[in-house]
């Protein structure tokens, strides 16, 4: 009789952690800073390295335009790329060109980013990349 409880037992755990792996959605958390520039006057460009629980997306980094006085708490990334080494080519009026060598997941070309105040600055973004395989 405890053998058949002890199979049935840990048929159940089997069961149990085969649904978890299934149904747990999975969570990036960020890791350590990459990059820290500063953009004009009064912003700068953050970048910290993701850790996935996803496999499919391997090495990924997450960038951020935030204010100098900011925190990226709440914040999400304009960018998500493979490249470590984000280089910023100009800045001018409120319009930001980057250049990229890495794949790029995601990537928003127009931001609203808050300042200290409470007041948000428009900016544009431009992007050259240079992916090769």
């Amino acid at each position: 009789m405890s053998k058949l409880k002890l199979s049935l037992l840990g048929a159940l755990v089997v069961i149990a952690a085969l649904l978890a792996y299934v149904f747990i959605p999975t969570h990036v958390r960020l890791g350590s800073e990459i990059t820290n520039q500063e953009v004009g006057e009064n912003y700068r460009l953050v970048g910290y390295k993701a850790i996935s629980t996803k496999p499919q997306d391997g090495k990924l980094n997450h960038y951020f335009l935030i204010a100098k006085d900011a925190s990226i708490e709440g914040v999400e990334p304009f960018l998500i790329s493979s490249d470590p080494f984000l280089t910023v080519d100009n800045v001018v009026d409120n319009k930001l060109s980057l250049s990229i060598k890495g794949r790029v997941k995601h990537f928003d070309n127009d931001l609203w980013v808050e300042k200290g105040d409470g007041k948000v600055e428009h900016w544009y973004i431009s992007a050259n990349i240079n992916y090769i395989r």
